[in-house]
């Protein structure tokens, strides 16, 4: 796969910080392919704030690439978390989304994303009173992939849908006629390689973007990052994306 330049398929991939020590802390040794150099980049506290979301940015990008989302696309997207809303962002400021519809469970996160969608809905609102357009690209960053199904038949001719939350749910398909008369495509996207981090630290650079936005909090030390991890409701209702300062 790496061969192939896909490197978010690489079969021997090891995460740092997850499958392998040696993140949290004061030097990290990396391979420098892996490296970006944002020195020039870091003004002021906004920019270190901006750079610690660059991941699931990246995760993002590399969502509206797969489903190639152009100039006059329809694009409907489940959940307003960090990922969803860069999706929402990259879909209408980078990528020329003509309509960007969110769909989101929780109302502070609803309120959140408003400013990078035509329309945000809760689940019920947008199943009831979907738009009256077809849905050219769908992606699924809830982790409720029962909303796929929901929204399947009104997907349009060759639509692409990508799926991005891992809940664990199974995915099933009522309208699949719909899918083959339509040519509709079903894609899994993983991760943020694959050239993503330079593009949005480049779009961060022209002001095309601004990453730390969605920073809704940032807690202090170990104790306060228990205190918060013990009532992780809090992160949902009342956050979008939260960083630790250590």
């Amino acid at each position: 796969m790496c061969r192939k330049g896909r490197f978010n398929q690489c079969r021997h991939a090891i995460l740092l910080g997850m499958q392998k020590d040696g993140l949290f802390a004061t030097v990290a040794d990396i391979p420098a392919m892996a490296a970006h150099d944002v020195t020039s980049l870091i003004q002021c506290e906004k920019d270190i704030r901006a750079f610690a979301c660059v991941e699931p940015a990246g995760v993002a990008y590399v969502a509206c690439e797969n489903t190639q989302i152009t100039g006059g696309d329809v694009v409907a997207i489940f959940g307003a978390g960090p990922i969803g809303v860069y999706c929402a962002m990259l879909a209408k400021i980078v990528f020329g989304a003509a309509e960007v519809h969110v769909i989101e469970p929780g109302a502070f996160r609803r309120e959140f994303v408003k400013r990078w969608a035509d329309k945000v809905y809760d689940v019920a609102e947008f199943f009831n009173q979907p738009p009256p357009t077809a849905i050219d690209v769908v992606i699924e960053a809830s982790g409720a992939l029962c909303n796929v199904n929901r929204i399947f038949r009104q997907v349009n001719a060759h639509g692409r849908v990508v799926l991005l939350a891992r809940s664990g749910e199974p995915l099933v398909l009522d309208a699949t006629d719909h899918m083959i008369t339509n040519a509709i495509s079903i894609i899994g996207s993983r991760g943020h390689l694959c050239g993503a981090f330079g593009n949005i630290l480049a779009l961060y650079k022209q002001g095309r973007i601004p990453l730390d936005v969605i920073v809704t909090s940032i807690v202090n030390g170990v104790t306060e990052l228990q205190s918060l991890l013990q009532s992780t409701e809090k992160i949902a209702t009342q956050n979008c994306k939260v960083l630790v300062k250590f």
